[in-house]
């Protein structure tokens, strides 16, 4: 399965015939110097550098373990499967009007701090 983001770089695979690459590491730290990252992206990106400033040292690796999530949903909605993110919800593909669309079905405590 290719990470959207890098078309040719391989996440994770579920065939016996790709092997896990992991990203270019180059390529990620051109992309957050040339491509601001924006919204909340950004936060997330903030988030996990000052909350675990011991594994994600920088801007690059915290946008790297994202990339790796994005990979994840992506390869799962691929392969038709639900993808349950515990406290998040659940990303699925369905048919509409013909279609293969995504949809996204959060979890109650979601739905419960909305509703607040």
């Amino acid at each position: 399965m290719a990470n959207q983001d890098y078309p040719g770089v391989c996440m994770a695979c579920t065939t016996d015939e790709c092997e896990v690459v992991a990203p270019d590491v180059a390529a990620v730290r051109e992309r957050v110097l040339y491509e601001p990252i924006t919204g909340y992206t950004k936060n997330i990106i903030n988030n996990l550098t000052t909350a675990m400033p011991d594994i994600f040292k920088n801007v690059e690796d915290a946008y790297m373990a994202f990339d790796a999530v994005k990979a994840v949903i992506a390869m799962g909605l691929k392969n038709r499967d639900n993808v349950d993110l515990h406290g998040l919800g659940k990303f699925r593909v369905e048919k509409q009007d013909g279609k293969n669309v995504v949809t996204f079905e959060p979890d109650q405590a979601l739905n419960a701090i909305v509703g607040e």
